[in-house]
């Protein structure tokens, strides 16, 4: 039965109890403070408590308050040995944690966790960062604390709580549309990569946009994973991995989803994909760096390349020794697009194209859900009836068009501007 003890005046010179109570091992269970933290300033508050963990030790429903003290860092060393997720998902929950979480709450033992708490903070994040950041930097969290329920370290998830009915104002939800882009504003973004990086940078483009596969899933097509003579059954590339930064270094894992298909090319891209591997003999890989070595995107490719392909570019002279470049005229309408909005347009013309539900999304590499995922069956018919559709909007797209869309105006060249030091700025300048 439990019971209570002193345990001695403290700081404030008011005399502090402890509970004492049986633990499911039958071993006796000490506890100095409540749910909130406070200590026990009688004898029988301290029994009162004691008495219902008691209570909780016979209805199997027992958690240890000293498990409740554990750090939300503490726990996270213990969280993170125990996933087994892909290498990308595992860096990126390693990223969320370690910038957003542990900042905010790594000191915080999970008892003092709480909905409120949680619902504030998250508020404070979507002042300053996107929407779906912050969906990924909360769900990451809300998985460690179920996690952490799971354990008996905690009775309930106060992440999950806060989800548990709506509150604050409504907000409707609006799909995330993403920006796409028709065949011929694709052929003038590769165009545009063709003139700034040559015929890599063309073909990747294309190869994207007409195959649905990342950019890190053509980084890691081999030469021997194309198949660009037509059988009967028509010109294929096999993507069984991707190329991705892992750890430090650049490797190759396996294709988002577990993902790896056969694609049937329409004739257009097999030549293309074909004059390019000549050209770059030597090289392992299909789409290469310049110099023929592992092709690598990173954020000095979307700021340098990409950007510009799709925005354009102002033509500059020889500044500071700097060689001059050409301008590049902006592919208007497609503003903010993104290199994986060019696998969202083959899934629109698709659609647009009425073909099969189960073979387009297994081009995508999806899995049909439900029974009609059950019962529906990809066949070559309809793989090669896709791969002509796709040829007929490469030829259409190659059509001339009198659009003074296309004419767009180069932007404007903003030179770099010189620092100066804090002595040679204008008075206004110094003043603000």
């Amino acid at each position: 039965m439990a019971f209570s003890e002193k345990r001695g005046k403290g700081r404030d010179g008011r005399m502090r109890y402890r509970g004492r109570y049986k633990l499911p091992n039958g071993r006796w269970g000490s506890v100095s403070r409540d749910d909130q933290g406070k200590p026990f300033y009688t004898a029988r508050s301290a029994e009162q408590y004691a008495s219902g963990l008691e209570t909780d030790v016979r209805r199997k429903a027992f958690i240890n308050p000293r498990d409740g003290r554990m750090t939300v860092a503490e726990w996270t060393q213990h969280w993170l040995a125990s996933i087994d997720v892909g290498p990308l998902s595992e860096k990126e929950y390693r990223l969320r944690i370690k910038n957003q979480i542990l900042p905010e709450w790594g000191t915080v033992a999970l008892g003092d966790l709480s909905p409120t708490g949680i619902a504030a903070w998250e508020k404070r994040l979507r002042l300053t960062l996107s929407k779906n950041y912050v969906d990924g930097i909360t769900s990451v969290f809300r998985t460690m604390l179920d996690d952490a329920v799971a354990e008996r370290l905690l009775v309930t998830n106060p992440v999950a709580a806060r989800k548990s009915g709506r509150r604050g104002r409504y907000v409707p939800k609006v799909k995330d549309e993403k920006i796409t882009a028709t065949p011929r504003q694709v052929l003038l973004i590769a165009r545009n990569g063709l003139s700034m990086r040559g015929l890599n940078e063309y073909a990747i483009v294309l190869a994207s946009a007409y195959t649905g596969l990342r950019i890190g899933e053509l980084a890691g097509v081999h030469r021997d994973q194309v198949e660009l003579k037509d059988t009967g059954q028509g010109a294929r590339l096999h993507s069984v991995q991707q190329s991705q930064y892992v750890n430090g270094a650049f490797t190759e894992i396996d294709n988002k989803y577990a993902s790896g298909r056969g694609l049937i090319l329409p004739p257009f891209l097999a030549d293309l994909l074909g004059e390019l591997m000549e050209s770059r003999p030597d090289s392992e890989w299909v789409f290469t760096a310049p110099k023929g070595g592992r092709l690598l995107r990173g954020g000095d490719w979307y700021r340098e390349t990409w950007h510009p392909m799709v925005s354009g570019r102002a033509p500059r002279g020889v500044v500071r020794g700097a060689k001059a470049r050409a301008g590049i005229r902006p592919v208007l309408g497609v503003e903010g697009l993104t290199p994986h909005g060019l696998r969202h347009s083959q899934k629109v013309w698709l659609d647009e194209g009425r073909h099969p539900r189960v073979a387009v999304e297994a081009r995508m590499g999806h899995v049909l859900p439900g029974v009609e995922g059950t019962y529906s069956h990809v066949t070559l018919k309809m793989e090669l009836a896709i791969a002509d559709y796709l040829q007929g909007l490469w030829k259409e797209s190659l059509r001339p068009v009198v659009d003074r869309r296309e004419f767009a105006p180069y932007p404007a060249f903003i030179p770099a501007r010189r620092k100066r030091s804090p002595r040679n700025l204008p008075e206004v300048v110094a003043a603000v």
